[in-house]
């Protein structure tokens, strides 16, 4: 019995239950059916042990492929593509291809008949399940030309390539070409190459289209123009794939696609704002080859499309452009094409400043004028370029002088927005705080080349007229660092600072001499250098060690634990953590402790849980987290080591881990489980129940005060201290315990906000504390955002030394953990309240006497300030005024540098 070949194929839908070898062998060869049945059968077992590895699947049936005949192979290995086809893999190639190529292959090899209807259905199969491999499209448009006459071929070949194009699979890259060959056959010729490649890519969605296919389709289609309802499809085809849009929007360009939306006989679907804003979601990003996606500048057309159809996009109404949103996960603004938006009048949605705009640079193709005067996006574009310019925190690695205006030449809205910045800088000169004052300064240093000078009129006159007497007065009246005293533990640290003198070996990498770091068992700061260790108190010294650690260690900390210190080091290479310890009474036992994450030295508010690490009640331990370290025991510090405590109750939680913070067994340390924090902690803040800002509930700092204290210069209530911090990065909602509240905002890069200080003498007065550029220094800042002083902080391995920024000046003393900052005390009140009624007059006397010289700035210091008798202040003031009298040297060398011949 014999059956027409072509219905031995399976139905679209029922491909993959394919029986078509069984079938073929039942009619053709039936003493081996019961064979070939057994065989299809294995296919449905083995595809479903390999479902999702098909790549092995079709190994197991090439392995079995080698038994049988050779008039079965094609048969064969049509059905493991037919089984194949919607099971996985790359749409157009392995696993389905490999199979279908397989039974082509047989066929060559072994000279066996074809069926030209056979091979005609399966071949459409295959196609409209996009398992047809690239590579045989040439040899099936070979068959085809062989097996039927020019004008029959050319319609099969129509019929094969319309249901590839309906399918997963990409087109072939050779598709004009071969299409173009064909049609030239049957007698059309390139009208009829024009007519189907145009309707095969109108129809083609949500795939990859070759540059070569878009670049092949242009001059066809420019000189056989397509129909509006095709110009419609060809809009909506938006290729995926690693490129950047541009064949494909030339293509649309020379086809009159565009000319026809431009017109508004075609309107693609969802209107022209979307189809633009579509674009830049597309290829404002690109895949790379080594991996990931990366930026990339639209194409050229774009810009040029956008400005002749301004006025349909303004006419179009409706929702604004979205041009930030990308298919990727990334958003940002390509600035060109921005520009081009802003320049039609088309209103464009704004994401907020987070979202970053892409300035091409030289590269850019538009002058960005209409970009550079919108009151919204034109200060972000000024941002962008001074970023470009001058890395965040970088005085001192500029990478390209000048400013805006010297990349953007003659745009009278980046000249004014550069303007402002020069406007805002100079007035931080003259009436900010004096770090603040200093960074401003070397910035302008940098800002003021000669195109920015010459664009911007009376620069030179409002440089002459600066002067930093203003910044004088503000920072004395505001507070400075060294009016915060701990008696004992400068003590300790001028001990550590003569021993170091008096050693051949210089010790630690830290600005304080001998010292090495720090850790904290509070209210117990423990102070250690290569060889000792100190554990001081607010009321002196409770405890001090000696002991040796290897030469080769990479990196060491003390811990204080119950009268006792345990020291801890590892010698690995750039480490995280110390990973063996020994009691300082018992050095000859080291071990290795079971918890190592928290043996660090302290390393950043957050990076140390602020230094809120609680001291047992009784004195006898260390709170660790998730137990109590005392002397002698084995356990190490758990690196989740956070920690709350109202003087009764302790509760702990993970660094980030943004969990519910646990209380702990008094005895124990263990976790007990969740439970309510106090209101001060949870409450929404008094004075903005409303706030825009989540509470930072890993942020939370809470303390009892240590016996004998009764006050904290960053406030107290009923005996406690603490802050609750709601932010998000850059913005800060702080609250005190004592009830003050400031809202702060930084544009540093991860700076975080974590304490507000009220200066001695100013009660009502508030200062931001936060994280300087350095994690474990200190910035402070008026509630108004004005830089007023830096201090440095202890090293850590974890965080090397970052020097300051070019120019920049630290105040004295050194940054402590923050919640050291609660224990400190007014060094001497009299003399704070004399500071903070200092009056302009006072500022511009000191800044004379300081240009003049330091004998004369002393009996000046002497005469205003008469209550000033500490020398730890004496020395501040003095450096304070010798700063600011630096600062009126430098305006003075600037202004001379930008107006002497030639400067421009």
């Amino acid at each position: 019995m014999t059956v027409s070949l072509d219905a031995l194929l399976p139905t679209a839908t029922g491909a993959h239950v394919s029986t078509t070898y069984a079938d073929w062998a039942d009619a053709y060869d039936p003493d081996r059916a019961g064979t070939a049945r057994e065989l299809v059968g294995e296919m449905g077992t083995k595809l479903g042990l390999f479902r999702s590895k098909p790549g092995r699947f079709v190994d197991t049936m090439a392995a079995r492929a080698r038994s049988l005949p050779p008039a079965h192979l094609p048969w064969f290995w049509d059905t493991v593509g037919h089984r194949l086809i919607g099971q996985g893999g790359r749409p157009g190639g392995r696993p389905g291809g490999r199979a279908y190529a397989a039974a082509r292959a047989a066929e060559a090899a072994h000279g066996l008949p074809v069926d030209v209807e056979y091979r005609k259905a399966n071949a459409l199969l295959f196609a409209r399940g996009g398992a047809m491999p690239a590579k045989e499209f040439a040899a099936h448009q070979g068959f085809l030309a062989e097996t039927s006459a020019p004008a029959a071929a050319h319609a099969a070949l129509d019929e094969f390539l319309t249901a590839w194009t309906a399918s997963p699979a990409d087109l072939p890259a050779d598709l004009v070409r071969r299409v173009r060959a064909s049609a030239k056959a049957a007698g059309p010729g390139d009208k009829e190459a024009a007519r189907l490649v145009g309707e095969l890519l109108a129809d083609t969605r949500d795939k990859a289209v070759p540059d070569a296919v878009l670049k092949g389709a242009t001059p066809l289609l420019r000189a056989h123009p397509p129909t509006d309802a095709v110009a419609t499809g060809l809009l909506g085809m938006f290729p995926d794939g690693v490129t950047d849009g541009g064949a494909w929007l030339r293509m649309l360009i020379a086809s009159g696609a565009t000319e026809a939306m431009e017109s508004g006989r075609v309107v693609p679907q969802g209107g022209l704002r979307h189809w633009v804003g579509n674009f830049a979601r597309m290829y404002e990003y690109a895949a790379q080859s080594g991996g990931g996606v990366a930026r990339q500048p639209l194409p050229a057309e774009l810009c040029d499309l956008v400005d002749r159809l301004g006025p349909r996009l303004r006419a179009e109404g409706g929702a604004p452009l979205t041009l930030h949103t990308t298919r990727h996960h990334y958003e940002g603004f390509d600035a060109d094409v921005l520009d081009a938006c802003l320049a039609t009048g088309a209103e464009v949605m704004d994401p907020g400043p987070a979202v970053r705009l892409r300035f091409w640079g030289e590269r850019s193709r538009r002058d960005l004028r209409a970009l550079a005067a919108d009151p919204v996006f034109g200060p972000r574009l000024e941002a962008t370029v001074h970023a470009t310019l001058l890395p965040e925190g970088s005085l001192h690695r500029r990478r390209t002088p000048g400013t805006a205006v010297t990349l953007l030449p003659g745009n009278e809205g980046i000249a004014r927005l550069v303007a402002a910045r020069v406007d805002k800088l100079l007035a931080t000169v003259a009436a900010g705080g004096m770090a603040g004052a200093e960074e401003a300064l070397a910035e302008l240093e940098l800002l003021l080349d000669g195109p920015t000078v010459e664009a911007l009129d009376g620069v030179a006159d409002a440089l002459a007229g600066a002067g930093p007497a203003g910044t004088l007065h503000r920072s004395l009246t505001a507070g400075l660092p060294e009016e915060l005293a701990w008696p004992a533990l400068e003590r300790v640290y001028e001990d550590f600072a003569k021993e170091a003198a008096e050693s051949p070996v210089t010790e630690g990498e830290g600005p304080l001499p001998g010292v090495s770091g720090v850790t904290s068992t509070w209210p117990v700061l423990t102070v250690f250098g290569r060889h000792r260790a100190v554990a001081v108190a607010p009321d002196g010294v409770r405890a001090s060690c000696r002991y040796t650690i290897p030469e080769d260690a990479t990196m060491f900390a003390v811990h204080y634990a119950g009268g006792s210190f345990l020291v801890s080091w590892t010698a690995k290479p750039n480490p995280y953590y110390c990973d063996t310890a020994f009691w300082a009474d018992h050095p000859d036992d080291p071990f290795a402790p079971d918890e190592v994450g928290g043996l660090v030295p302290f390393g950043g508010s957050l990076d140390g849980a602020y230094g809120f690490q609680f001291e047992t009640a009784d004195g006898s331990g260390r709170h660790g987290g998730t137990g109590i370290l005392r002397p002698g025991g084995r356990q190490g510090i758990d690196r989740d080591e956070l920690q709350l405590g109202d003087g009764s109750t302790i509760w702990t939680n993970a660094v980030f881990g943004r969990q519910p913070w646990q209380q702990v067994h008094p005895l124990t340390g263990e976790r007990e489980g969740a439970t309510p924090l106090p209101d001060f902690l949870s409450a929404s803040p008094a004075t903005a129940p409303d706030t825009d800002l989540d509470l930072a509930t890993e942020a939370l700092q809470l303390a009892p005060l240590p016996a004998g204290l009764t006050d904290s210069p960053l406030g107290t209530r009923d005996g406690l201290v603490g802050t609750r911090i709601h932010g998000r990065p850059g913005h800060y909602l702080l609250q005190s315990v004592d009830g003050r509240t400031a809202r702060f905002t930084s544009d540093r890069q991860g700076q975080q906000a974590w304490a507000l200080w009220a200066p001695p003498g100013a009660p009502t007065q508030t200062v931001v504390l936060a994280e300087a550029r350095t994690p474990t220094g200190v910035r402070a800042y008026t509630a108004d955002g004005t830089l007023l002083w830096e201090q440095d902080g202890h090293r850590s391995p974890r965080h090397p030394r970052v020097p300051p920024a070019r120019h920049a000046t630290l105040s004295g003393g050194v940054a402590l953990p923050p919640a050291f900052w609660y224990l400190l005390r007014t060094r001497d009140g009299t003399a704070s309240q004399a500071l903070r009624a200092t009056t302009r007059q006072t500022a511009d006397t000191l800044l004379a006497a300081a240009l003049e010289s330091p004998r004369s700035l002393s009996a000046a210091l002497a005469t205003e300030f008469p209550a000033l008798m500490d020398p730890v202040l004496t020395t501040a003031v003095t450096a304070l005024a010798t700063r600011a009298a630096r600062t009126a040297n430098r305006l003075k060398a600037l202004h001379h540098r930008i107006t002497s011949p030639g400067a421009a």
